[in-house]
């Protein structure tokens, strides 16, 4: 249990090759207006490679900075379970890696929740300016802000809007609830652990509200098609994971009826998209049509052309995960007793 001299908050990070993004968050965090001591920053080193661990050792910021580290990859679940764990503060931070908070970023989030008995706090962030230099970085920012406006439910006041679901990457919660509806389920390792605890947190009368006014820079050095594809597909795999889990409200999914299993109940527009990604979806084929992309950027299709191209091939990448995740989900039926 905390002491008489715990912090207030405790900022939760976890990372893997992620280093120097890491860092300059972690510098971010050194000028908050709060004093230093009513804030700790723990760091999960998730197996990475890049020497992570060594880098934080070398650190002398104003605050508390504590760093563990998983000797094999486990996961954001895991990271997270791991520093909440060992952390002590009433008001838990999650904190993406590689967000730039501004220097009243922690003052902000104990204002809102204070103001808001009853409710997790979710801040926004903006992506670098430069991301829009090239056509798939306006795609990508595009798309993320539509994200945010998809989750919007209804204004409260100015500048707070209900969620209908929150993101861990810039969320803040009193440590109690998570005792009560956690921990993370470690089964999902890269993406749905956040909309997972929120069931739970639902259901015991939690709300979820967004402050825009708690606005951090997405430091996400460049718009790179290839990793967001592979992050889609890592991402859609935990995806079918979490409606497995929640077949109620999540098995029949739009997201479900374009990438599950094909059904005769399809109809034929249905059942020709699945087979047209399903031919696509083929390694060697994804990996081409990745390297032809460049090509296309570089050909002078208009943008809107190639934003079709952008979204076809996240979709294929889409519909490779979803068949990954059924995947796990039948070794893990071949091991139930």
């Amino acid at each position: 249990m905390p002491g008489s001299d715990a912090p207030d908050v405790s900022v939760i990070v976890t990372s893997r090759e992620r280093r120097e993004a890491l860092l300059a968050t972690l510098e971010a965090l050194a000028t908050q207006t709060v004093p230093p001591s009513s804030y700790e920053v723990l760091v999960v080193d998730d197996g990475a490679t890049d020497g992570t661990l060594a880098a934080l050792t070398r650190l002398s910021p104003p605050y508390a900075l504590r760093a563990f580290r998983h000797a094999e990859q486990r996961g954001v679940s895991a990271g997270r379970n791991t520093a909440i764990r060992e952390a002590r503060g009433r008001v838990l931070i999650l904190l993406s890696d590689d967000l730039l908070v501004p220097p009243g970023f922690v003052a902000a989030h104990l204002r809102a929740l204070e103001r808001h008995p009853g409710a997790w706090i979710v801040g926004g962030f903006r992506q670098l300016p430069s991301l829009r230099d090239t056509p798939f970085g306006r795609y990508l920012d595009d798309l993320e802000e539509g994200f945010t406006r998809a989750r919007q439910r209804a204004p409260m006041e100015d500048g707070i809007w209900e969620l209908s679901w929150p993101t861990a990457r810039n969320l803040s919660l009193p440590r109690a609830d998570f005792q009560e509806t956690g921990p993370f389920d470690e089964r999902f390792r890269s993406t749905c652990e956040d909309q997972d605890l929120a069931v739970r947190a639902r259901a015991r009368g939690i709300r979820f509200l967004y402050d825009a006014s708690i606005d951090c820079l997405h430091n996400d050095q460049a718009g790179d098609l290839v990793r967001c594809c592979r992050a889609q597909r890592r991402g859609t795999h935990d995806t079918v994971l979490f409606c497995a889990k929640h077949p109620a409200e999540h098995a029949s999914s739009p997201l479900e009826r374009a990438n599950g299993p094909l059904r005769l109940a399809d109809g034929p527009s249905t059942l020709a998209r699945k087979a047209v990604k399903w031919a696509l979806s083929r390694e060697p084929v994804m990996a081409a049509l990745l390297r032809a992309v460049p090509l296309l950027e570089r050909s002078g299709l208009p943008e809107r052309a190639l934003r079709r191209v952008y979204r076809a091939l996240i979709g294929v990448h889409t519909f490779r995960g979803w068949r990954d995740g059924l995947a796990t989900l039948g070794r893990q039926a071949g091991r139930a007793p």
